[in-house]
């Protein structure tokens, strides 16, 4: 079903909200085990962007503006930068 909210599907808005979960903790070390759908999911909950939850397109295009992101917010500071075989 389609998002009846016009601000959920603009690319600034989820770049924004993109960018509000790579800053939060759920994409930090706390939450390492969980798959990035887990984390955007319990992000989405605790910040209350229901409309992202409950719209498939919605979701899907946010999970792709969080994952083109990432390299950017590793070289911004935002995510640590691992380096292969390391852990935490």
């Amino acid at each position: 079903m389609a998002s009846t909210d016009p601000i959920v599907g603009t690319r600034d808005r989820l770049d924004d909200v993109a960018w509000q979960f790579l800053s939060s903790e759920f994409a930090g070390e706390i939450y390492q085990d969980w798959s990035i759908e887990q984390r955007l999911d319990a992000f989405l909950r605790h910040r209350g962007h229901e409309a992202f939850r409950d719209d498939g397109s919605a979701y899907e295009a946010l999970l792709d503006r969080v994952m083109a992101n990432i390299g950017a917010a590793i070289r911004a500071g935002v995510l640590p930068q691992v380096s292969p075989g390391k852990v935490s």
